[in-house]
């Protein structure tokens, strides 16, 4: 899952940089309202944490110029001090999905995201499975016939997009999307790395060595006969 931090205070915008890494998220951050709504709009997001009061542009305007675009939408969870019921209602009003409270507990906040996530997760919200290869929802587990995989963050991003990705080909710029944030520099070069490492690590649990495949030219995928 990739997320987009909107946050004008470097503090609370790193802590919580930290936080949804340590929990396996992907994330970018954004220090303004300008730089939040062009990221919004240009990159793909699950879900946008986004501060109510911002410079340039405030997060209730951000919020109703995303909603009025078309195609796929992230989830948008707001952050603020502020508490009074009008400006909740005009969050709400403006499209958000979900409203908490600064300074925030971060058990609370980690089990909002994953509630809001659950709408766009795969119906097992519990991980995913191809064959005899289970993935754990966490951003952690991984399992190859009872056997423990053990994933850097990195890896399990890329195991995730391609087993959601049910046989299909994932192309290697969508790979680099799911695993890097938009602030990290990397490239063809750094995924083939991570999928070589990948491959080392299944092989290593008895899993085949085609189990994901090199579709030369444009990407990588999970071999349809192994799904069963």
């Amino acid at each position: 899952m990739k997320l987009l931090i909107v946050e004008d205070d470097p503090l609370i915008r790193t802590s919580l940089a930290e936080m949804l890494n340590y929990w396996g998220y992907v994330c970018d951050q954004a220090i303004d309202g300008k730089e939040g709504l062009g990221m919004a709009l240009n990159f793909p997001y699950h879900l946008i944490l986004l501060d109510l009061t911002l410079p340039n542009l405030d997060g209730l305007s951000l919020c109703r110029q995303v909603r009025s675009t078309s195609g796929d939408q992230p989830l948008i969870l707001m952050l603020t001090a502020r508490t009074d019921k009008a400006d909740k209602l005009l969050g709400f009003e403006g499209g958000a999905d979900d409203y908490i409270k600064k300074p925030f507990d971060p058990d609370v906040l980690r089990v909002r995201i994953r509630a809001l996530l659950r709408r766009v997760e795969r119906p097992h919200t519990d991980g995913w499975q191809w064959g005899a290869l289970h993935l754990e929802a966490d951003g952690h587990g991984a399992t190859y016939r009872g056997n423990d995989l053990r994933l850097t963050a990195k890896e399990h991003h890329i195991l995730e997009a391609l087993i959601q990705a049910r046989g299909r080909t994932c192309a290697k710029n969508s790979l680099l999307d799911s695993a890097w944030s938009w602030s990290e520099a990397a490239g063809e070069a750094s995924l083939k790395t991570h999928i070589k490492n990948l491959r080392v690590k299944l092989v290593g649990v008895a899993a085949p060595p085609d189990l994901v495949e090199t579709v030369y030219g444009v990407g990588f995928r999970l071999n349809p006969d192994h799904a069963t």
